[in-house]
């Protein structure tokens, strides 16, 4: 289904006969440089400043997270996964700032101070931390807040599972963050 066509669109294309009109992902709307990936697709505007209705989709355009109408995330952790799970960003840029982050790790008790890794139902163990406290799950008896950085010699070689329960979850080795 082709972008709507906003008065704004109109007036830019009355001013730019003859030419394409580009439509840009909401993420790129104020950035100079947009990558290809950024551009929805474009309009063919006539001689006489109109827009045509033949809209022309950009087949290597990549939705963002504004775009695909995600809820605004509530940290920058959770915002890094948005972009990383529509295409925007590498994942390797996900360990760096777990380091920096305040994490919020399972805990049995509010004295507990262990690091606890449970096991999937394939055997893999992994330790279980999330990013605000709208994303713990219901089944936690408590948690504590750690920075990543201080985590990751606690960890003994076991991947982190961030936000278990979503919305957008990932596995990050543990050889990753120490890296």
């Amino acid at each position: 289904m082709p972008p709507d066509i906003t008065p704004e669109m109109r007036a830019s294309a009355k001013s730019n006969p003859n030419t394409w009109l580009y439509v840009i992902d909401p993420l790129f709307e104020s950035e100079a440089d947009v990558p290809p990936w950024g551009v929805v697709g474009a309009y063919p505007v006539d001689a006489s400043g109109e827009i045509e209705d033949s809209f022309q989709p950009n087949d290597r355009y990549r939705p963002s997270p504004q775009a695909l109408r995600m809820p605004a995330p509530p940290s920058a952790v959770d915002e890094m996964l948005q972009l990383i799970r529509t295409g925007h960003r590498e994942a390797t840029s996900l360990p760096p700032l777990l380091l920096d982050a305040a994490l919020l790790l399972y805990a049995g008790s509010p004295r507990e101070r262990d690091v606890i890794g449970f096991p999937d139902p394939a055997g893999r163990v992994f330790v279980p931390v999330c990013t605000v406290a709208e994303h713990v799950p219901a089944a936690w008896p408590g948690w504590r807040v750690v920075s990543g950085r201080d985590l990751v010699p606690l960890l003994s070689g076991f991947p982190l599972l961030i936000n278990p329960v979503g919305p957008l979850s990932a596995i990050v080795p543990a050889a990753h963050l120490a890296a």
